[in-house]
């Protein structure tokens, strides 16, 4: 039974919530220790950091439902991502307009919030 064991926790894989954990831990103990991380360096690394540290510590928006999906109608301008206070968003919006990825994305940007539930003021979180 002891080999059954091993076996099931070899093919059980870590979630991505795991992973990131665990890189906390360790950025933690390094810097506790003083050893500098030795495969970040560069301004790439410190940027991708950035942005998603950005995005992880937005502050979020209550919009409504309606006005937002009525706006992604007009999204390939980004009108719906100014209207979220998305600035930099609806800003890259705007200047590819003359593209596809804006509709694309306006798109996305559609068939995401379409699922999500109102509050009783029929307002949602961006």
């Amino acid at each position: 039974m002891n080999d059954q064991n091993q076996t099931t926790k070899k093919k059980e894989k870590p979630s991505a919530m795991d992973i990131a954990i665990a890189q906390d831990q360790l950025n933690s103990l390094r810097e506790e220790n003083g050893i500098a991380d030795a495969g970040r360096h560069g301004p790439i690394w410190h940027a991708i950091d950035a942005f998603f540290n950005v995005r992880a510590n937005r502050v979020r928006q209550k919009v409504s439902r309606k006005t937002y999906l009525r706006l992604c109608i007009l999204g390939i301008f980004g009108a719906h991502r100014f209207y979220a206070k998305q600035w930099v968003t609806g800003i890259f919006y705007l200047l590819t307009c003359w593209t596809g990825i804006s509709i694309a994305m306006t798109i996305i940007d559609a068939i995401t919030v379409i699922p999500m539930p109102p509050d009783e003021n029929g307002m949602i979180e961006l």
